[in-house]
């Protein structure tokens, strides 16, 4: 019998550590914390803390600079800050909204401006390519949308500027 020397066998744990990117172990950090944050998150939507209130500005800021982009939806906003989907529903559901809702506020807001900005500067751009310049690629979509939401069209704005 001859002795053998021993290979020490790898460390799965550091294999996989030295495998991974350093923008996938951020990815990883990022998508634990928001696994743990989402079990902390308190039944009563009324109540939200600092580092929800501060994820949940995170979101705005994505909504506001996006919000034009036809395509750009709530996976969008999850992709981009970094959070699922559903952890990201949980923060405007505490709020009493919903992440789509906030989208289609802030592209109405901007079809408004622009609305106003056509009227006062006489400048004639048709309605419908300020609904697809405020993130509305449907102009059907766009007009029942915005009379939802103001109990007319957007050709009355033109004629009834405030």
């Amino acid at each position: 019998h001859h002795l053998r020397k021993r290979t020490p066998r790898a460390d799965p744990k550091r294999a996989v550590q030295a495998s991974m990117s350093g923008l996938t172990k951020d990815y990883m950090r990022l998508a634990l914390l928001d696994l743990l944050g989402a079990l902390f998150v308190p039944s009563d939507p009324g109540h939200t803390s600092l580092h929800a209130d501060r994820l949940f500005a995170r979101i705005c800021g994505v909504i506001s600079e996006r919000f034009a982009d036809p395509d750009f939806g709530p996976a969008d906003v999850a992709v981009e800050t970094g959070l699922s989907l559903r952890y990201v529903q949980k923060l405007f559901t505490a709020r009493s909204s919903t992440c789509s809702r906030s989208i289609n506020s802030a592209r109405l807001e901007r079809a408004v401006f622009l609305l106003k900005r056509r009227s006062l500067m006489k400048t004639g751009q048709p309605i419908r390519e300020i609904a697809l310049a405020s993130g509305f690629a449907d102009y059907a979509h766009f007009n029942r949308t915005f009379r939802r939401k103001f109990g007319h069209y957007p050709s009355f704005l033109l004629q009834h500027p405030k």
